[in-house]
């Protein structure tokens, strides 16, 4: 017998009638109509049934079954517009006939269709392409839902539903796959074939080689970053063939992959596999890019940052015979002064403070000391440029920059100096591109006339550096570096919304109208700041002399609403974060979003899955928590790890807990969205960021982790925003929470910085306020196991260490469930 997949909850959210009184109001206000036919029933019974069954087939869109109770807000609501007694419907439910006759007759009134064979197939024929976008089941059956509704058709059973569904994703699967892989000639396939063998004299395969990155800030991780780049491109996949399909199924192929050893991807049948390894061909050639060019900012930074350092140096090594040259000066300079007052030679002066021979060197000395007038640290460079070409030439041939109009002259430089690696020309042409030069270059690179090569060289990689850090230069087949157009709709797309009228945007689509009435309305704010600026009228805000003073925000709690907060928190119990995680996932469910990556089942132990949580949100590691939980093996809890818990299932889970506060009493005084606040934490990490060059301008060369916490008076829990700075840190999952209830998921975040989203534990204190106590007094750390009811809970044990440690096998995927590994 095939398993359910549909979670309970979710056949609930879509097949159940709404209890909100809002949306009751909205689906199941009886109109003058729908009264007067209910009228001509006979009975309390017939007429509440009647009424029911009207309101069931109109929203959710399918009948009340026999002996369903409908939930008790709906009665009571449909029972006081009829005017009929609540309880007369257990005598309606118990006469079967009476029930089967409303719905034959309420079905010919609205026009409803039966869910057959003809309606069903067309629904699956409309249903694949939203399926090629995302197969998940529960949206999947959303759609099903709505678009039933929509063509007034019967909803169908969870059974039925859930077999369109399946049925759907099986060939959306499929259809992908065939996309991917049409066109691919015999010796390309035999190429992707090739990635899964071993190398030569090693038992590691190409595919594992290749996702390997170099990470240190050294030439030879440059160039081994590029000769991976160039065996994927061996492969000479077009890159235009991933746009074929959603992004996001592309995505879900590759870290379908990446949770799977290389073995059990070379037996997927000859399409699969194949379409897997070019989706992981693809997301390669973009990751390597990637990577290659954050290397490349690296190793610049780290040429600045060593001059720097070196520059500091030597000056200050030579501070102790500059400090006495300057004391030996002032006093023949004081010599002097006083010779001249006197009236005397002011050689005899000179000579009575220092022999006229020791003068003489120490004029000399004085002069060797001296730095240049502009004691600038780019005299250093130079000594950086041979370690600068082991790796830029190749870096230079590697890749196709493009940029801005105003980046023209930068490009010309560019392809100038790659066509003088190619053929070995030592001295540059007298026409080469000069006027991205900047000042401070310029006395480098432009001396006596003349271009000096290595100034100049450098030159174009700090200044290509600076351009691709500003969005200028994109690089063809980067993700993050890649052109702003190619983040947004084709001309095609949009021609096509402008045409039907239906552009995604709350403004005027036409520019020039756009902005000549955001200029008005910036004038006119303008001219009435100016009128109150005058008279004094701004709040909080003078104008003095002509200097803004703004006065300084003070605190706004007043003292004895803190005492009343801290009176509050003292009463709340102390409690194990496990009873709560617990106790939360029995209210919210929130564990049915963390779904099977590709069969999209639940998990089968919710328990594993809360500890597997439990070890990403603390910190603690998979192999500390498998070594202090009974409930499951390390085996157990890295599976369950890497096939259930990534980035769209936390922000799934997330938005449920967001949802679930909406509907707490309390959220009704949270506030309506206008305010927010953000901050952001610096957390320190293990190992030497300098290392890989990974210095932060703020926070120094010490590696660590910083989050943007954003919390706004709507939404008392957003996710932590964080930019990672450990590289031997578990792989950060994104966890970006919904924005308000049945919104979806936030937006993308911008190609320039490497972004991470951390969960945020808030919504868990937000979502219910009666919690259980557990042994207030004790402060020892904890451990986990399993209760007697069969939660989870905590138990007392003595110098436990939390640290990370990271577990991340890569099993095959299936369920090792009685598989234990030792740590």
């Amino acid at each position: 017998m095939r398993r359910q997949q549909l979670t309970e909850a979710q056949i609930t959210a879509l097949l159940d009638p709404p209890t909100d009184q809002r949306e009751l109001v909205r689906h199941y206000t009886l109109t003058a109509a729908d009264l007067a036919a209910i009228r001509r029933c006979r009975g309390d019974h017939n007429r509440l049934g009647y009424a029911l069954m009207l309101c069931y087939l109109r929203y959710p869109g399918r009948p009340l079954k026999a002996r369903e109770r409908p939930p008790r807000t709906l009665l009571l609501y449909i029972a006081d517009q009829i005017d009929a007694l609540p309880g007369s419907i257990e005598d309606y439910l118990a006469a079967e006939r009476n029930r089967q006759r409303h719905v034959a007759e309420l079905q010919d009134r609205l026009g409803l269709r039966p869910f057959g064979t003809r309606p069903a197939a067309d629904l699956a024929d409309w249903l694949l392409p939203h399926a090629i976008e995302n197969d998940r089941l529960a949206h999947l059956a959303g759609l099903v839902v709505e678009e039933c509704r929509r063509r007034r058709i019967i909803v169908p059973s969870p059974g039925a539903l859930e077999r369109l569904c399946v049925q759907a994703r099986y060939q959306a699967r499929g259809e992908v796959q065939r996309r991917l892989t049409d066109g691919l000639s015999a010796d390309q396939r035999r190429r992707l074939d090739a990635l899964t063998q071993h190398r030569a004299e090693t038992n590691q395969s190409w595919l594992a080689w290749l996702r390997q990155m170099p990470e240190a800030a050294k030439p030879s991780a440059m160039l081994g970053l590029i000769e991976r780049l160039d065996h994927v491109r061996v492969v000479g996949l077009d890159p235009a063939r991933g746009h074929r399909v959603h992004h996001a199924r592309l995505a879900q192929l590759v870290r379908e992959a990446d949770r799977t050893t290389v073995q059990h991807v070379a037996g997927y049948e000859r399409q699969r596999r194949h379409a897997t390894l070019v989706a992981v061909a693809l997301d390669l050639a973009a990751s390597l890019t990637d990577q290659a060019i954050n290397l490349f900012d690296r190793l610049i930074g780290t040429m600045f940052r060593k001059a720097d350092e070196r520059h500091a140096r030597a000056f200050q090594a030579d501070g102790r015979a500059i400090n006495e040259k300057v004391r030996l000066y002032a006093r023949v300079g004081a010599a002097l002064i006083a010779a001249r007052h006197n009236k005397q030679d002011a050689f005899d002066a000179i000579t009575a403070v220092i022999p006229w021979d020791c003068f003489l060197a120490s004029v000399e000395e004085a002069e060797a000391l001296a730095r240049s007038e502009e004691f600038d640290a780019y005299q250093m460079l130079a000594e950086h440029y041979a370690g600068i070409r082991r790796w830029a030439p190749t870096f230079l041939d590697a890749f196709v920059f493009q940029g801005v109009p105003a980046a023209a002259a930068l490009m010309r430089a560019i392809d100038m100096l790659r066509d003088m690696n190619r053929r070995a020309v030592l001295t540059l042409p007298k026409s080469a591109p000069i006027s991205f030069v900047r000042e401070r270059w310029a006395r480098h690179v432009l001396r006596g006339g003349g271009i000096d090569r290595r100034y100049y060289e450098l030159c174009v990689l700090s200044e290509l550096r600076n351009r691709l850090r500003a969005g200028d230069v994109w690089v063809v087949g980067s993700r993050r570096y890649r052109a702003f157009e190619e983040r947004l709709i084709s001309r095609e797309t949009l021609k096509e919304l402008e045409r039907d009228g239906t552009l995604p945007i709350a403004v005027d689509a036409d520019f020039e109208r756009f902005i000549a009435a955001r200029r008005a309305l910036l004038n006119e704010q303008l001219a009435a700041s100016d009128i109150k600026a005058r008279g004094g009228l701004l709040p909080d805000v003078m104008l003095d002399k002509g200097v803004l003073k703004i006065t300084p925000i003070e605190k706004s709690t007043p003292p004895e609403a803190e005492a009343v907060a801290a009176r509050l928190y003292a009463m709340l119990p102390r409690i194990r974060i496990t009873d709560l995680l617990s106790e939360v996932a029995q209210w919210t469910l929130f564990t049915d979003c963390f779904t099977h990556l590709r069969t999209g089942e639940t998990a089968a132990d919710p328990r594993i899955l809360m500890a597997s949580l439990l070890a990403d949100g603390l910190n603690l590691g998979l192999t500390r928590m498998a070594e202090a939980c009974s409930i499951a093996s390390l085996s157990q809890l890295a599976w369950t790890a890497d096939w259930h818990i990534r980035d769209e299932t936390y922000a799934l889970a997330l938005r449920r807990l967001i949802n679930q506060q909406q509907r707490e009493p309390l959220a009704a005084v949270f506030g309506g969205g206008s305010a927010s606040s953000s901050d952001g934490q610096f957390f320190r990490a293990g190992g030497f960021g300098r290392e890989a060059s990974s210095i932060n301008a703020h926070y120094g060369d010490e590696p660590g982790v910083k989050f943007y916490t954003h919390l706004s008076d709507l939404i008392r829990a957003v996710p932590h925003q964080g930019d990672r700075g450990d590289r031997q840190r578990s792989r950060a999952r994104a966890r970006w929470a919904a924005l308000p209830p049945e919104r979806g998921l936030g937006p993308p975040s911008p190609h320039r910085w490497r972004r991470r989203f951390r969960p945020c534990l808030r919504p868990l204190l937000f979502a219910r306020v009666s919690v259980r106590a557990a042994d207030p007094g004790s402060e020892e750390p904890a451990s986990l196991h399993i209760r007697q009811g069969g939660g989870l809970s905590v138990a007392r044990t003595a110098n436990r260490r939390a640290h990370q440690h990271s577990a991340r096998p890569r099993p095959l995927a299936g369920n090792p469930a009685g598989c234990r590994l030792d740590p």
